[in-house]
């Protein structure tokens, strides 16, 4: 997915299209580059739980056009809500802001793999 169909997902919620609002679009790519940096660590996990390789650093966008190289429950249900948020900031609708921000970092819980890992005994206590 690309960061521009991130943008047109979060504006949707605003019941705007994509570029409607130039001044918020405007900053989308910073924005979202705030919000792949915040999501790294879900992302992370659900790369570890499938076996692929880890990033060792959020990606930082060019330009929307750019692909965002994160797993799908993130680019399609956490990211958009991320990227609302800081729309509705910019309209100064705190309300709505802070209701898309929770619901960004819910969808990066959900999104959350837990991975078990050995352990090595080194008390050589019980047994």
């Amino acid at each position: 997915m690309t960061a521009k169909e991130i943008c047109a997902a979060a504006s949707a919620f605003l019941y705007e299209t994509p570029g409607q609002d130039a001044e918020s679009y405007g900053f989308s790519a910073a924005f979202l580059n705030v919000l792949l940096a915040e999501a790294l660590p879900a992302e992370n996990s659900i790369r570890r739980a499938g076996g692929r390789e880890l990033l060792a650093e959020a990606p930082v966008l060019k330009s929307l056009d750019d692909e965002v190289p994160y797993s799908g429950e993130i680019v399609r249900i956490a990211l958009p809500y991320g990227l609302a948020s800081w729309y509705f900031q910019q309209e100064l609708d705190n309300f709505q802001a802070e209701n898309y921000r929770v619901r960004y970092i819910a969808a990066l819980e959900d999104a959350k793999r837990c991975c078990g890992e050995s352990i090595e005994e080194v008390y050589g206590g019980w047994s």
